[in-house]
């Protein structure tokens, strides 16, 4: 049985056994009156990031059936299950008091490595389940990598060489990765929703029943290439429809192949993007509403210029600062000018200050992004003052211009289509600054998954097998590096008008 089957098949069980332990817990708060440890919700980095607790919502709905029923929402799944009936109905206003009870899930340990375990647990001929933890990278790759982690951060590099693992997860999660997929790979899953890949799936379908299997079981090397080989000959199609200046005018395009030609595009200008999830807010059903990103492997600069420095520690719309503020960004360039890590972070909010990333716990100012992770956000002021002082490396920061944004639920459609494969790592593969590395990021993380993977990887690199390392070329930063240069300074005592 594939690996990815057995993932599936486990972590099923193991939502039943959620399911079942929070329904006992259920039914002993109604007999025995049982309170979970509460946590105030007016704390605010938990009410922000919205990932640090399991929510228990309980309300009683007496019917003519006199049934009640009990919904337990966390942050990533959503559970329905049927509570005790309860005899009494007089206690509706009593029972609205219970509905904002907490599970602290820094009390179930290292959830995620357990998580992990699960993952990787394979079905032998005779039966037995054991623990893939099969490398798929290269020696010498892997090699590179400690030592050039090692002279970032010592402590991290330890963590990259005793453990460093991902594997796939079903829907994006705070401090884990949503992967872009390759085109092929993504009319492969989208038949359903995309008219090319239901033609895509049509070819499959024939394939399929000429060697008398079901079109799920056709190897992968199978359908990536009929994928590729469609693509390429759709797109010569357009290409053919150029006039005599090779312009196409998208306006006269069949509907079929505007959505190639847009997908196409798309996927260019993402390709083989690797975004760490930052933020998310949830709605009631468990999707979410609101997400964030930073692409971990588009690197726009590793020397500070002043402005660039200006454009990170203050974004391109402060033109009036205060002295004291002042003051800091010249600390802030003093501290960054020979190592500054800086990356396009995505085409949102690149007007604004950059977001700062990094594993010091306690580091002032600083908020992990979700419990558990120990990968921390913000802090600015107090990683100046410790890279001045000595206490912390310029490169153990991450500075990211710009960011994904994600309403309505985009990044779970953009999951569902097919673009983005979601993904839970190890912080030291977060964290790792995307310097010259033997084997880009995008690789690497595939082949840590395995399975399907670390083959897709495999095809990857086999059609681009002239790339070394991953760069990009003009990113695509807003006009305004010429309306930054000149920034008025004013009197500290109108610090409550500027910054």
């Amino acid at each position: 049985m594939p690996i990815q089957r057995q993932l599936y098949r486990y972590c099923s069980a193991l939502r039943i056994q959620l399911v079942i332990i929070f329904a006992i817990i259920s039914l002993w708060k109604h007999i025995h009156g049982f309170v979970v440890p509460f946590i105030s919700p007016s704390d605010r980095r938990h009410r922000h990031y919205g990932t640090s607790n399991y929510k228990i919502q309980h309300k009683q709905e007496c019917q003519n059936n006199n049934r009640a029923t009990s919904s337990i929402l966390h942050r990533r799944f959503s559970f329905t299950i049927p509570a005790v009936a309860n005899d009494d109905c007089s206690n509706d206003e009593d029972d609205d008091d219970d509905d904002d009870e907490y599970i602290d899930t820094d009390s179930l340990g290292d959830w995620r490595n357990f998580r992990r375990s699960l993952s990787t647990i394979i079905e032998t001929d005779d039966g037995n389940n054991l623990i893939d933890n099969k490398d798929y990278r290269d020696e010498s790759c892997k090699k590179t990598n400690e030592e050039a982690l090692t002279k970032q951060d010592k402590k991290l590099a330890e963590e990259y060489v005793t453990g460093v693992w991902a594997h796939v997860t079903s829907t994006p999660e705070i401090g884990g990765l949503v992967v872009r997929m390759p085109l092929e790979v993504e009319l492969h899953r989208n038949y359903n929703h995309s008219i090319m890949g239901s033609r895509l799936r049509a070819i499959l379908d024939e394939d399929a029943e000429g060697v008398g299997i079901p079109t799920d079981d056709l190897e992968m090397n199978h359908w990536y290439y009929r994928s590729k080989e469609f693509i390429e000959e759709e797109m010569r199609n357009i290409a053919n429809l150029a006039d005599d200046n090779d312009q196409i005018d998208a306006t006269t395009l069949e509907e079929d192949y505007d959505e190639l030609l847009h997908s196409y595009l798309e996927n260019q200008e993402t390709w083989q993007e690797v975004c760490l999830v930052v933020e998310q807010n949830y709605t009631a059903s468990g999707n979410s509403q609101f997400s964030k990103t930073l692409a971990l492997n588009r690197p726009m600069g590793w020397k500070l210029t002043e402005n660039l420095g200006k454009l990170a520690f203050l974004g391109a719309y402060n033109l009036k600062i205060s002295k004291t503020a002042n003051k800091k960004l010249e600390k802030f360039m003093k501290a960054f000018q020979e190592e500054f890590a800086c990356y396009v972070g995505g085409p949102n909010d690149q007007g604004e200050g950059s977001i700062m990333i990094h594993g010091i716990s306690n580091l002032p100012g600083a908020i992990e992004i979700s419990p558990g992770s120990k990968i921390y956000l913000g802090g600015v002021d107090a990683a100046v003052e410790g890279v001045l002082s000595g206490k912390y490396k310029p490169l153990q920061f991450r500075f990211f211009i710009g960011c994904h944004n994600y309403n309505e639920s985009k990044l779970d459609v953009e999951v569902r289509l097919g673009k983005l494969q979601p993904i839970a790592c190890t912080r030291s593969l977060v964290l790792k600054q995307c310097k010259a590395l033997p084997t880009p990021l995008w690789h690497e993380v595939l082949e840590l998954c395995g399975d399907e993977l670390a083959n897709l990887s495999r095809l990857e690199m086999l059609k681009y097998e002239d790339l070394k390392f991953q760069v990009i070329d003009e990113p695509e930063i807003p006009d305004i590096e010429d309306e930054i240069y000149d920034i008025e300074i004013v009197e500290d005592e109108d610090d409550d008008e500027f910054i």
